[in-house]
């Protein structure tokens, strides 16, 4: 065994217990792996919904996008909470009907269990992401979400205000309900925007625009 392997001990002799153990003597290395994990969910949650746009996020992120992913997706977190509650209940259970009588398997130790049970989790949230990442797009495409009045610095304009579907550090994502196209606009060509918070059929609340014509927001000369 080599110096910084983990070896459960002949009295862990249960996944939950191997787990314990191993977050008391490694915490630091478990709060890497339980980040990391659903920093790397939260990061698909990301490609999922701009794949319904037809736009790579990939593309246009930067390291700091992905290791801050974890943090701008709270809800992750609960999904992850959820689907390990779910695997130790069953885990739970299985336990107790485990028969006495049937003769212990090579593959099946606390170890290997751990693994897989921690692996099942990653799916059960990975697919709940998936699921809601989709929604989101569904929601997004008919046109309800966060409109906004888009103020270039390069003179482009459009007869429609869009919906900001989420930004990088560089790049903001807009969709088009009316012409159900996606834009990908530079920060450095972003002279203004403003948030729409009023509801859809909130007559008379439109964001002005600025030197234009309805909701086409320009830069006066």
């Amino acid at each position: 065994m080599g110096s910084g392997e983990f070896r459960a001990p002949a009295g862990d002799n249960t996944a939950r217990a191997v787990a314990v153990r191993f977050v008391r003597e490694h915490t630091a290395q478990a709060l890497f792996l339980i980040y990391f994990a659903v920093t790397v969910v939260s990061r698909l949650d990301d490609v999922w919904f701009y794949q319904r746009f037809r736009v790579n996020i990939l593309n246009y992120g930067d390291p700091q996008d992905f290791l801050l992913a974890a943090m701008r997706y709270p809800v992750i977190w609960v999904y992850f909470a959820a689907a390990t509650g779910i695997v130790l209940l069953f885990s739970w259970l299985a336990g107790t009907r485990k028969a006495a009588q049937r003769p212990p398997k090579k593959w099946d130790n606390p170890r290997i269990r751990l693994i897989a049970g921690s692996l099942l989790i990653v799916l059960m949230a990975a697919i709940v992401t998936k699921m809601h990442a989709d929604k989101r797009a569904d929601v997004a495409r008919a046109g309800v979400g966060r409109h906004v009045a888009f103020t270039r610095n390069d003179g482009v304009t459009y007869g429609e205000q869009p919906l900001l579907l989420g930004s990088t550090r560089q790049f903001f994502f807009l969709y088009y309900a009316k012409r159900r196209v996606a834009e990908i606009v530079p920060v450095e060509n972003t002279a203004l925007m403003t948030v729409d918070l009023h509801p859809r059929n909130d007559a008379g609340t439109a964001i002005p625009s600025v030197g234009g014509t309805g909701n086409s927001p320009r830069l006066s000369p």
